[in-house]
């Protein structure tokens, strides 16, 4: 969405295709680094009139409830998807961009330097360009061929869900939690609206111990955690059921398949116990966004195109889903998370190290 919209400041023809209707929920953290502060509010994001929570601490605790309590360097915001995407699609057509909602592209297919696209209806679209931004799975990774789905790449599935509660003594706005129970993790955030959001991941193999049950998974699993147990039990939920996605996974991504220039969690997607995928989606567009300039300018070529958003993705982001992936192979381990956290509490300093790792810098 960030890179529809500097791509329409910068005059050039932009289509964007949403197979949803904005405004709508999707399952994320909704936290976003203040390494993208800047950057949202030159594109036109008007967060300084937003009053939006501030996230200043941070607190992780294991299975069994031992915890850590660490202040954020940089810190993030908390903001809903429903009102940043729609807010986002607004700012990309006011300056021209045509977004298509409701549109779901079936087929991309490049012939003759052309990008042809195919929609559910039957619609097709030609382009000189192709970026995917569609998240963790969709049907054109199947349609491209991806590696990353090959047999032999299988791994671990997860599932993930996403709702929002509200706590009767509400949550604290500069607060983020993360919460380990068996085979996954919760964390916990404020946004607008004195809502908190709760997102989870989990092995899929905990959903289908409890019959495919959400509500079943999460008291006989989630709960076991002390900690995080009185937020479920206590809090209502606001607003619709549980969005939840499936067939997640954290195989590495390449950043172009079949000339398709991919961002966000289609170029690679970040452990959650990182919290910064956002931040790394803006980052790749606003990489991206130069580079398709010149690219739409004649001063690069297809392949130098492609080659050198490769090397910058690599070069800016790579170091950090490798991290989120280390950190993710402790969490979720009962004994490897609580011996992890109770080394982290006599290593301060060794906490930093780690929380940089996955975070960048202001752009």
């Amino acid at each position: 969405m960030t890179l529809a919209v500097q791509l329409a400041q910068a005059g050039r023809r932009v289509v964007l295709f949403e197979k949803e209707t904005y405004p709508f929920h999707r399952v994320c953290g909704e936290y976003i680094s203040l390494e993208n502060y800047d950057f949202l509010c030159r594109i036109g994001v008007p967060l300084r009139e937003m009053n939006l929570p501030r996230m200043t601490r941070f607190t992780v605790s294991s299975p069994t409830g031992v915890a850590l309590h660490h202040p954020l360097d940089i810190g993030g915001i908390g903001i809903t998807r429903y009102e940043l995407d729609l807010l986002l699609a607004r700012l990309a057509a006011a300056h021209g961009a045509s977004i298509q909602e409701g549109t779901k592209v079936t087929d991309v297919v490049f012939a003759d330097d052309v990008f042809t696209l195919t929609t559910a209806a039957g619609a097709t679209v030609r382009a000189r360009t192709a970026c995917g931004a569609w998240g963790k799975h969709a049907n054109l990774d199947g349609k491209l061929r991806r590696p990353f789905l090959a047999s032999s790449q299988q791994g671990r599935q997860f599932v993930a869900v996403k709702y929002h509660l509200q706590l009767a003594g509400g949550f604290p706005q500069d607060l983020v939690e993360m919460h380990n129970f068996r085979d996954g993790y919760c964390g916990l955030s404020p946004v607008p609206g004195g809502l908190t959001n709760c997102s989870y991941i989990s092995d899929v193999r905990n959903l289908r111990a409890h019959g495919n049950s959400v509500a079943e998974m999460e008291r006989q699993v989630l709960m076991q955690n002390p900690l995080l147990r009185p937020y479920l039990e206590q809090a209502q939920r606001a607003g619709q059921a549980p969005i939840v996605i499936s067939q997640i996974t954290f195989r590495e991504r390449s950043t172009v398949d079949a000339h398709v220039l991919m961002l966000g969690d289609a170029a690679g997607t970040i452990a959650p116990l990182a919290g910064n995928g956002m931040s790394m989606g803006m980052n790749a567009s606003f990489l991206l966004h130069s580079l398709l300039l010149e690219f739409l300018e004649g001063r690069l070529s297809r392949a130098e195109l492609e080659q050198q958003y490769t090397q910058a993705w690599r070069n800016l982001l790579s170091l950090r889903i490798r991290a989120g992936r280390l950190i993710h192979q402790f969490f979720g381990r009962p004994a490897l998370t609580t011996l992890a956290i109770q080394a982290l509490k006599g290593l301060p300093g060794l906490t930093d190290q780690v929380l940089k790792l996955t975070h960048g810098k202001s752009y």
